[in-house]
């Protein structure tokens, strides 16, 4: 077995990473270039799939980054049995050309993928932010066991089928729509998305093979995902001011918000998934423990501050994190889950302009909106200023706002 070890401080809080590469000296690149790492990050070096489960069954690791093309078994089946054995271990391809359903198979193992040649840089920061994203998952896990609460619902079936069929390599809109129509429910609201205005459709869906095609699969399965959520946490009897129908649609209105910002530029799908989701923490709260979000609630409104600042007070995580928790449960992409995780925070200055600050610009904006509008909305944060200036996005806040106008003005009409 080609195993290299990076030395590390047990002082400090270590993550366990291994990486997998048939190329000895891609290896040992990496190993040298990572060693600056080494007194936070355990580092382990393997040539091939089964020294990587050998390694895996001998010492829990928290990351698994593996190339696709290997002799043997390939990466994507080595992450898929890294999926059913070690379900937390947060698993990044790093991989160059590869054939396309290979990397189709990857995707739905994948929580991030990485093409070759990646900067160092880049390769740290993924893993420094997928640990960052771990360990607040752990942590709403412990104190969920702590507070005896329920165990969550399993992913729901629709978007397990629709990944399915997205990453078989052969979809088809009369499939998709074959599982859409499955659900009435489901069905009715695809058919009112693709009519809305947020899409700038002139003349009316009729179907949903139509509205399939016209959405595209990615939107249908995050359409899905929300739908289907919401669903699974029903609110019975309801919390006075926690409006289940006005949070959907604003999820939504955030959805929209955040894939009319990304345009051609960033990751339109990712943020507009995100979006959809960014809230499901809180039903999360409401189901598992209603008499803490009552209490939240109260006191956000009487102390005039954001819930999510209570939350941290009073709980020690936020429903964001509640939400990311769930996500990560479900196997959903990191980028979406840390979007879902970081709604409320403005990211650091330094940090790349990704689905993480769409998603916390467009949650901003249209949250803003609404309390102008309902004047017993909860208290809410504006955006950072600072955060915009370093990111160099100022300018562009305007337009946006005029872009969340639109959004939230079509369901006024």
């Amino acid at each position: 077995m080609h195993v290299i070890e990076s030395a590390y401080d047990p002082g400090l809080s270590v993550k366990r990473i291994l990486f997998v590469d048939d190329e000895r000296y891609l290896l040992d690149g990496l190993r040298d270039a990572l060693r600056p790492y080494r007194r936070h990050w355990a580092m382990s070096f393997v040539t091939n799939g089964d020294e990587a489960l050998s390694r895996l069954a001998f010492e829990q690791h928290d990351i698994v980054v593996s190339d696709l093309r290997m002799p043997g078994m390939d990466g994507a089946t080595l992450l898929a049995r890294v999926r059913d054995v070690h379900p937390s271990t947060v698993r990044i391809v790093l991989s160059g050309q590869a054939e396309l359903r290979m990397v189709a198979r990857a995707a739905g193992v994948a929580h991030r993928l990485l093409a070759k040649p990646c900067e160092i840089g880049e390769l740290a920061r993924v893993i420094e932010r997928s640990c960052a994203l771990q360990d607040i998952t752990e942590r709403v896990e412990l104190g969920r066991r702590a507070a005896g609460a329920t165990s969550l619902p399993s992913v729901p079936r629709l978007y397990l089928e629709l990944t399915e069929l997205l990453h078989c390599g052969e979809t088809g809109a009369e499939d998709a729509a074959r599982i859409v129509e499955s659900d009435p429910g489901m069905a009715a609201k695809v058919l009112q998305l693709a009519n809305s205005a947020f899409f700038g459709r002139r003349n009316p869906v009729s179907g949903v093979r139509e509205a399939v095609v016209y959405l595209g699969l990615e939107a249908l399965r995050a359409l899905a995902l929300s739908a289907e959520a919401f669903q699974r946490f029903p609110i019975d009897p309801p919390i006075p001011g926690f409006d289940v129908d006005g949070l959907q649609r604003h999820c939504t209105r955030v959805a929209r918000l955040a894939h009319a910002i990304c345009g051609e530029e960033w990751d339109a799908e990712e943020a507009f998934t995100a979006g959809l989701l960014h809230d499901v923490g809180l039903l999360v709260l409401a189901v598992d423990d209603r008499t803490a979000l009552i209490d939240a609630l109260r006191r956000a409104r009487t102390a005039v501050r954001p819930l999510h600042e209570v939350e941290r007070e009073r709980f020690g995580v936020t429903h964001a994190e509640v939400g990311a928790h769930l996500l990560a449960l479900w196997g959903l992409p990191h980028p979406v889950t840390e979007a879902v995780a970081r709604h409320h925070e403005p990211p650091k200055g330094d940090a790349p302009f990704d689905s993480v600050a769409v998603t916390y610009i467009a949650t901003a904006l249209i949250e803003e909106l609404e309390a102008n509008l309902r004047p017993w909305a909860l208290p809410v944060d504006g955006l950072d200023s600072d955060y915009l200036e370093a990111a160099r996005v100022t300018a562009r806040v305007p337009g946006w706002l005029e872009l969340a106008s639109r959004q939230v003005g079509e369901d006024l009409r």
